[in-house]
């Protein structure tokens, strides 16, 4: 198993939507503010790309075309590896490989720092920065590989595609901002255990640090608002708790989650599904968020 490990910036792996989100009742998830979405959507359509076709193509900013090239090849390749389990599955979006200058053009900064990867589910459209060295920056580190060449902070990318996959595709919110988290992080590390010539999801390593915040009903009601670093811990656990599960249930873990929350599915919690399925590894990772 992967040692523990602690992601630094707050925004790290988050749903794109968090910056605005809207808590939907007891169910406890939640949407992206329609209202945002709509004036990204309606920027980027007033806009003009340069587009690269494909089974999920891109639009992307002037003098870009390598950038978007790299990040399309990862995303379709994670596609083309769920296509088979998931034959109904179609990824139908569209990847954005932006500049700074149209980021911020298209209000994308009202959500995000220049740089994160982000998924926004009512648009169907998943950014990344054309300049790759904007995404270490936000990890205080220095992302000195070519445009040509797949870092694990472009990795994160999968991580949205996971969202966009679980809650797009499949209409499956667990309940839990926790376990949406997880799940989104689930699906790039079943990529990434099946295809070890790419970096994977980013680990930045701290030792020394105590989070304020454990729980996972901390998580749940105060989310990104525990701060950077106690969010970043959070995330390390739900990537830990991944790396524990793999090997016993690969990507049928995932097939269990859209059952369990289907229209004939038990509709257990997040909890109680893992508990039923993996009782010691979720026992033995509970205690650690206490």
């Amino acid at each position: 198993m992967k040692s523990k490990i602690l992601f630094t910036v707050v925004m790290l792996y988050a749903n794109c939507s968090f910056a605005q989100q809207q808590f939907a009742g007891a169910k406890g998830y939640y949407r992206f503010e329609a209202k945002e979405a709509a004036k990204i959507g309606a920027a980027i359509n007033a806009a003009h790309w340069d587009t690269l076709p494909g089974k999920i193509p891109v639009l992307y900013s002037k003098n870009s075309a390598v950038r978007a090239k790299a990040i399309q090849a990862l995303v379709e390749e994670c596609a083309e590896f769920y296509k088979p389990l998931f034959p109904k599955i179609k990824f139908d979006l569209y990847i954005m490989v932006l500049n700074q200058k149209d980021w911020n053009k298209i209000h994308l900064t009202s959500i995000s720092n220049y740089g994160m990867p982000n998924y926004i589910p009512e648009i169907r459209k998943l950014f990344a920065a054309a300049d790759k060295k904007a995404v270490g920056k936000l990890f205080g580190e220095t992302d000195n590989t070519p445009d040509t060449h797949l870092s694990r902070f472009d990795c994160i990318a999968l991580h949205e595609l996971g969202h966009a996959f679980l809650q797009t595709f499949n209409k499956l919110y667990t309940g839990n901002l926790w376990s949406d988290e997880f799940l989104a992080s689930y699906f790039a590390i079943c990529f990434f255990e099946q295809h070890k010539n790419y970096p994977g999801l980013p680990q930045v390593g701290e030792t020394g640090y105590t989070p304020k915040y454990k729980t996972l009903a901390d998580f749940e009601r105060l989310y990104s608002n525990v701060g950077a670093q106690n969010y970043g811990w959070y995330q390390a656990q739900f990537q830990n708790l991944g790396y524990m599960l793999y090997p016993k249930f690969k990507t049928e873990l995932i097939k269990k989650f859209i059952e369990n929350n289907s229209a004939k599915g038990k509709k257990l919690s997040s909890i109680d599904l893992l508990k039923q399925l993996a009782p010691d590894i979720m026992n033995k990772w509970l205690k650690g968020m206490e």
